[in-house]
């Protein structure tokens, strides 16, 4: 019988999935405390030491192993661009894309302080990128000085005008940097091509940022650390949307996942423009995924209650300001905090409501109303009205009192949300037990037992 042990290497926890490949269904499914900071490989260990109880030893041997990993925050980093609506844009997507969690974001000319706050904020690598191809050539060149004259000690991955690429690469070197060329991810207008920059970040990921968070201890006993956790999600929701060789997907797609630090979604449907507009801005790609670092549960709360408005949150619960802003600083305070009243699973669950209301709203296009012969709207950003299904994941949408309710806050209101690409209805599903990510990874292996693991162990919300 072939099975496959699926791995995640998480800061809170370290989760595993057993999957039966000939049955195709999940066989079993723990989690333990994550040890990366000291020894990743007791929490590995006790995870194996189940699925050696679950398998027999014959077939824990013969099972593959793979794994992802978010270790301490996942892959931190930041984009420099030329434009603000276009490369950097563009360089947002990329990051994004590979599974990065992106910490600052420059466009134009860079300076010393701009230098200062990413060493202070401690980013792991940066996409530098701009300019079409034969287009802008000083800004980039400018850039490359500042950096190679700066004292960052990080990859530096350079994904713009080609044409300067080799100077660059020369600036960048000769200051002693660590330095990646890859493809220009906006070659020319209306075309962006970010797989190349995609696949190098994971690279430097899998060779610098596991390494450095004591993976390196653990991956002998591994067939393989792929990619980072983000990317696994993306992976599994590409591979549902768009079906495997043998599968057909499900069509245009949604997934929100709620967690106490961040909100992140993630879409997957054509670039196409909306009856009666134009794209203008970065073309965006078919899979795409955006993190709200303002919108999390937990270590983020209060910030998600400054952005709502602590007054509207207190009143649509008939509580007191005070009695909210303690509930809140005890979320700050206790990450791991697990509410055990109704009114605390109250709390939880406005809270999640917002987060997924702001965060769809943000990820989503906008019409623009413009005046021409030709338009009645510019469209910035991705058209998501022929979305078909909504996937929640993630604790607060788990566990809370309703997740439909909670997943349709995605879908757009006519009387407040008239310019924004949502779909007006769509089916909801729930990955109740956390599969998202393996089935990211086993489609590494094999996506036609991927998808139907997948497709199976979805809930439908009615």
């Amino acid at each position: 019988m072939k099975n496959a042990i699926l791995l995640d290497f998480g800061s809170t926890h370290t989760k595993m999935v057993i999957a039966s490949l000939d049955e195709e269904r999940i066989l079993h499914r723990t989690c333990h405390s994550s040890t990366v900071k000291t020894d990743a490989r007791v929490g590995l260990e006790l995870c194996l030491k189940e699925a050696k109880y679950i398998l027999g030893n014959n077939n824990y041997h013969r099972a593959i192993k793979l794994s992802s990993s978010s270790a301490a925050g996942g892959l931190r980093m930041a984009v420099i661009g030329i434009s603000k609506n276009l490369s950097v844009s563009a360089g947002r997507n990329t990051a994004f894309g590979a599974g990065a969690k992106i910490l600052h974001t420059f466009n134009g000319k860079i300076s010393d302080k701009d230098i200062e706050s990413l060493i202070k904020d401690k980013v792991e690598i940066l996409l530098f990128c701009g300019g079409y191809e034969k287009g802008n050539q000083s800004i980039p060149l400018y850039n490359a000085n500042i950096l190679a004259k700066s004292k960052l000690n990080i990859p530096i991955i350079y994904a713009g005008n080609s044409y300067v690429s080799k100077e660059i690469r020369y600036i960048l070197m000769t200051g002693r940097k660590e330095c990646y060329i890859v493809d220009n991810i906006i070659p020319k207008v209306g075309v962006i091509n970010t797989n190349s920059a995609e696949e190098i970040v994971r690279e430097v990921f899998l060779k610098r940022i596991i390494n450095m968070k004591g993976l390196e201890k653990v991956k002998k006993q591994l067939d393989g650390i792929l990619m980072p956790t983000p990317s696994a999600v993306l992976s599994a929701g590409e591979l549902l949307s768009q079906g495997s060789n043998n599968e057909k997907g499900i069509g245009d797609l949604m997934i929100v996942d709620v967690g106490g630090a961040t909100t992140d979604v993630h879409s997957y449907a054509n670039e196409v423009p909306y009856k009666g507009s134009r794209i203008a801005g970065c073309v965006e790609n078919y899979s795409k995924r955006t993190v709200e670092s303002d919108l999390g549960l937990r270590e983020s709360a209060a910030l998600l209650v400054k952005e709502v408005g602590i007054e509207e949150i207190s009143n649509s619960l008939g509580i007191s300001k005070d009695g909210l802003k303690d509930s809140i600083n005890l979320r700050v305070d206790q990450v791991e905090y697990i509410p055990t009243c109704n009114e605390e699973l109250e709390i939880d669950n406005a809270m999640a409501n917002y987060a997924v209301s702001i965060s769809a709203r943000r990820h989503a296009g906008y019409l623009e109303p413009v005046h021409s012969a030709n338009c009645k709207f510019l469209q910035r950003g991705k058209n998501l009205s022929g979305v078909g299904f909504i996937i929640g994941t993630g604790g607060p949408i788990i566990n809370s009192l309703n997740p439909k309710k909670i997943l349709q806050k995605v879908l757009k209101t006519q009387d407040k949300d008239s310019n924004i690409l949502l779909p007006e209805k769509a089916k909801t599903l729930l990955d109740k037990e956390y599969i998202l990510y393996s089935m990211g990874l086993l489609r590494e292996y094999n996506q036609d037992v991927a998808f139907r693991i997948l497709r199976k162990n979805l809930v439908e919300l009615s």
